[in-house]
């Protein structure tokens, strides 16, 4: 998440009035979290990777399988006969060269990358209903506003028709009048048309039909930030989730690139059966055991196993030049928004200079 998302809503929270009775920002963001499409799927990817783990982590557990089968043989020496064996075998793979260690090493981090994914669209979630929510209640004043401006508009012409009538004014004036009257409604329109456009985009954000009814309710208020660069952004190079991410990615790909340095090393295979054997089928049946060990050594299969280690060992390059990427544009991001809120809090003083030379005005 940006930070100079987060400073934009300072942004907003400037002298805008409240409305009537409905939904609190609070309740707008609650159903976002419930019902917005964007961050269901990002949760429905969490949740798809986190079996993961136990699926890898199957390959360090022994595998049982029953076993029965039914031959018939015969030779030219020997007449045919049916031979049945049933019973247990027990496969385990003492030591495949830390690949299954590796892999599954991979598959934790790549389920906490889906997390910070997850964690990424919540704050996104979050993030645009708050800047929705506050410019429907800024599309809103300003709409009030228009109608005002309207209303002065009508009132000045009819002051201006008055006065052409006793003689005290040109028809110039009249003109005027019109003209402001008609700028006034297109003006009304274009500020009830960016209402509707607004509520639409809130009613998205919350996962609602862009038709839907919904009644912002919010006071908005000043407030000041007291911001350190320098904190900022060591904060968000700790705590932001696309960094998290970045650095998941990279631990997870050199995981794989371990799992495949792992194909040239040895394995140890163990295998344990135990049934029995029946050449006549069914009586005259006798017990079997057997257990064996398998030592492997890979000399030569082809060059893919050369090919995957080039591929991974590219790929870890390019995930670790994409997290420097990602750090340089996190800090570029906090020092715009550091920017940002020192004009916003520049702007702010400066209105409230102006607001006061009015007040003093109309005194």
């Amino acid at each position: 998440m940006k930070f100079k998302k987060v400073v934009a809503l300072w942004v907003l929270v400037f002298l805008l009035p409240g409305a009537g009775w409905g939904l609190t920002l609070k309740q707008c963001i609650e159903e976002a979290l419930r019902n917005s499409p964007y961050l269901l799927k990002a949760r429905a990817q969490w949740q798809a990777e986190r079996p993961r783990r136990l699926e890898e982590f199957s390959g360090f557990l022994p595998q049982i399988s029953l076993e029965d089968t039914l031959t018939r043989t015969a030779t030219e020496a020997v007449s045919p006969y049916y031979q049945q064996y049933m019973g247990l075998e027990l496969d385990y793979n003492l030591f495949q060269g830390g690949g299954t260690l590796f892999s599954y090493l991979a598959a934790r981090r790549d389920v906490e990358v889906a997390y910070a994914q997850y964690r990424e669209a919540v704050i996104e979630t979050a993030y645009g209903v708050t800047v929705s929510f506050y410019t429907v209640l800024e599309k809103k004043r300003l709409w009030e506003a228009a109608k005002d401006d309207l209303r002065d508009a009508q009132a000045n012409l009819d002051m201006a028709l008055a006065r052409y009538r006793e003689g005290l004014a040109p028809y110039a004036d009249v003109i005027k009048a019109r003209a402001s009257v008609a700028n006034s409604r297109f003006l009304l329109r274009g500020r009830e048309s960016d209402y509707w456009v607004a509520l639409g985009k809130l009613n998205l954000e919350m996962g609602r039909s862009v038709t839907s009814s919904v009644n912002p309710q919010g006071k908005l208020k000043e407030e000041s930030w007291n911001v350190d660069f320098s904190m900022a952004r060591r904060e968000a190079l700790e705590n932001n989730p696309l960094v998290l991410q970045a650095e998941k990615e990279l631990e997870a790909q050199r995981y794989r690139k371990a799992q495949v340095y792992s194909e040239f090393s040895p394995r140890v295979d163990f295998q344990w059966r135990y049934g029995w054997q029946d050449r006549s089928f069914p009586p005259n049946d006798y017990k079997e055991w057997s257990w064996q060990f398998t030592f492997t050594l890979p000399l030569f299969s082809g060059f893919a196993s050369r090919a995957r280690l080039a591929r991974n060992r590219a790929l870890v390059d390019s995930k670790r030049y994409h997290l420097a990427r990602v750090k340089l544009e996190v800090e570029q991001d906090v020092w715009e928004a550091y920017q940002e809120l020192k004009r916003s809090q520049a702007n702010v003083l400066s209105a409230r200079a102006h607001l006061r030379d009015a007040t003093h005005d109309l005194e």
